[in-house]
């Protein structure tokens, strides 16, 4: 889905790959890397958005603050970021390369973005283990409930278990049934 912000696939995936390169900076969690209504992909936190400025080599950083003394003192902690837009509780901020690792905790918290979960190897495996365990628990369970018989009024509404219904003839009849009974 090359959506309503791309030219082409390629312009998509370099994107997207600029933008997992920043997420990879900030040290932040994956999941905040999604797509926005127009379908660019985008960084979102709590209280703002990083977006590709389009060069292939910077992002802009939309922030929402509290109040305008919020968003001075928002402005000061960025100072390594030129503010492109200065409004009264928001603006917008241009960064222009990847942020060494004491700016990125500052982007971090400014914009309310989530810090990566980084697990020991072997706490790693355990959740791989358990998630493992849960898939093919889903996948064992049954699709009827145990001990509850379909009412006899019900009987040729529906295709039996483990297959279509064979006889055409009696879906007919059942279809004249249920129109009766809806008109």
């Amino acid at each position: 889905m090359t959506g309503l912000s791309y030219r082409n696939r390629d312009e998509e995936r370099a994107d997207r790959e600029q933008q997992e390169r920043l997420l990879a900076a900030l040290d932040a969690s994956p999941s905040q890397l999604r797509r926005d209504e127009c379908g660019s992909w985008t960084i979102s936190g709590r209280r703002g958005t990083i977006h590709t400025w389009g060069d292939g080599e910077s992002w802009l950083a939309y922030v929402r603050c509290r109040s305008r003394q919020h968003w001075t003192f928002t402005k000061r902690r960025l100072t390594f970021m030129t503010v492109t837009q200065d409004g009264d509780e928001e603006g917008c901020l241009r960064l222009l390369r990847l942020p060494i690792s004491e700016e990125a905790a500052a982007i971090r918290d400014v914009m309310g973005l989530r810090k990566r979960v980084d697990y020991a190897p072997a706490a790693l495996e355990r959740k791989r283990a358990s998630m493992a365990k849960a898939g093919l628990a889903r996948g064992a369970a049954s699709a009827t409930v145990p001990e509850v018989g379909m009412p006899d009024a019900a009987d040729g509404l529906f295709a039996p278990e483990g297959g279509p219904v064979v006889e055409r003839a009696g879906v007919v009849e059942m279809e004249e049934v249920l129109h009766d009974r809806c008109s």
